[in-house]
């Protein structure tokens, strides 16, 4: 877990920022992405903001005076109330940047389509991540830092059609902005994020063979059960696993597998 979200919590960021839900919208999250890219990129600007010699008074109007010209309102607003927290690391205030981006790009969503919202751009970040994930040229080419950025903006309407005005930004952002990680991943811990919002989270289950309707919301039941909360499930067929399932819920890994089985086996035999 990230220093950020151990320190102020995926739900605290939605708490947070619920007083902007009512006017969420895309650009407000777009906003905050080119705040934090202006943030990660000037190494002076982001010791001013996390600086704990100064009051968080004075970080907050800090930010809202160099901010407040390039950004509108609702995105100065929320740079302000991040400036004047108290901060571990300046790594911990990107990332809690970051995270407030996603968070809003989720209220946009629920805002424009209603409760259904948030779930609609989980499935896009999930949907994104699974096509880059299987066509490793594919996320080489849409990151390749030789290659325009309406090109890449083109290649991703193509092989993406279908995203929505939230997941496309979400998408755009992975692509666009270098990361730690490749934007495959990024974009999984997005949607972790987003579930988790909406007071839930995931589950990623590979199964071999199939599993009918009556077989899948037995098995949401009891991870459900198991775990306190309403999970969303998100199936990937994997004919490696021969049969059985695996099921990943945040770092945790239940492994049913008859692949898993037959390695444990062979490793006894081999002991």
């Amino acid at each position: 877990m990230s220093a950020a979200r151990s320190e102020l919590g995926r739900v605290d960021v939605a708490s947070l920022l619920r007083p902007w839900a009512e006017q969420a919208h895309s650009s407000i999250s777009r906003e905050l992405f080119d705040a934090l890219e202006a943030v990660q990129g000037n190494d002076l600007l982001r010791r001013s903001l996390t600086d704990p010699s100064r009051s968080g008074e004075e970080r907050g109007a800090l930010a809202r005076r160099i901010f407040s010209t390039a950004l509108g309102d609702a995105a100065t607003g929320i740079l302000e109330l991040l400036s004047s927290r108290t901060w571990a690391t300046e790594e911990a205030f990107t990332e809690g940047l970051e995270s407030s981006a996603v968070v809003l790009a989720g209220f946009a969503a629920e805002r424009r389509m209603g409760p259904e919202g948030l779930d609609a751009v989980v499935d896009d970040a999930l949907g994104m991540q699974a096509v880059l994930e299987e066509d490793p040229e594919l996320q080489q080419a849409l990151t390749d830092a030789r290659a325009p950025r309406e090109a890449k903006l083109r290649l991703l309407d193509r092989v993406a059609p279908s995203l929505r005005e939230e997941g496309r930004l979400l998408a755009e952002q992975a692509i666009l902005t270098p990361r730690a990680h490749r934007p495959h991943r990024v974009l999984a811990d997005w949607a972790e994020l987003l579930a988790e919002v909406r007071e839930g989270g995931i589950a990623r289950v590979r199964y071999a063979g199939a599993l009918d309707d009556a077989q899948v919301e037995r098995l949401r039941g009891a991870l459900s059960r198991l775990y306190g909360r309403e999970l969303k499930i998100v199936l990937d067929e994997d004919r490696t696993l021969v049969g059985g399932l695996r099921i990943t819920v945040g770092d945790e890994v239940i492994d049913g597998s008859v692949a898993a089985r037959l390695n444990e086996l062979q490793e006894r035999i081999r002991a």
